[in-house]
């Protein structure tokens, strides 16, 4: 749920340690990510969703665990939103300083232990969605496919490519040979998005989300024909 912003002063207090692998996360953790939202359910709910929880999942994961039934995790969720590092794995030191020691007593059993999978491998059918059987389930990562569309980076180098994800937000992916450590831009990821190049990735809040204008804005009526025009 990265659009819930309730963990503000959690992610202060992560960005006040100055952890190394905020590193990763251009130097400072977004209240978008997973270990603030954890502190968060941790310090304000009556009774320990970190003892009663089976698991906690990002998105991608989630779906692909109730089609499937397999708690595997997507390598690129893991290391874009919650600090695992695809050389080293998780970081028992960091979660202990942020109060989430709890995670490194029971193995990171509820947020993926072992090293993740880039798919979820032969599995279930997905019966529940109305879908026929399938042997391979590929698990959801951040990206985009820019090939065959007779774009002009079509024969360029893929580390001289940019793609835009446009949604509810927008997400401005890049890739390199090396990593780039830019403060303010997420990653380097090694693999999140493509095998064996590192990613940084920045972007915006709100994009889409902000065509959602209130019907009392002067200007709505002549904003929505223009993105339902765009949408067509």
């Amino acid at each position: 749920m990265w659009m819930d912003h309730r963990a503000v002063s959690q992610a202060e207090r992560i960005n006040g340690t100055q952890h190394g692998v905020l590193n990763y996360v251009g130097g400072v953790m977004s209240v978008e990510m997973q270990p603030p939202k954890l502190m968060w359910i941790k310090e304000n709910l009556r009774e320990s969703c970190l003892e009663k929880a089976g698991c906690f999942f990002d998105l991608p994961d989630f779906l692909s665990w109730k089609a499937t039934g397999v708690t595997a995790r997507s390598l690129c969720s893991l290391m874009c939103k919650w600090t695992y590092s695809s050389d080293k794995g998780w970081d028992d030191s960091f979660w202990n300083m942020i109060g989430l020691e709890d995670l490194v007593v029971d193995k990171y059993a509820k947020i993926g232990n072992g090293r993740p999978w880039p798919t979820a491998g032969g599995l279930d059918c997905l019966s529940l969605m109305g879908f026929p059987c399938f042997r391979i389930f590929v698990k959801g990562v951040i990206g985009t496919d820019v090939r065959g569309h007779n774009l002009p980076c079509e024969n360029q180098p893929i580390t001289s490519r940019f793609a835009v994800i446009g949604g509810t937000s927008s997400c401005h992916m890049g890739v390199s040979q090396d990593p780039i450590f830019v403060p303010g831009v997420w990653g380097p990821y090694y693999s999140a998005m493509v095998p064996g190049f590192w990613l940084n990735e920045g972007g915006q809040s709100a994009t889409g989300k902000l065509f959602r204008m209130h019907s009392s804005h002067a200007h709505y009526p002549e904003v929505v024909p223009i993105v339902e025009l765009a949408f067509c």
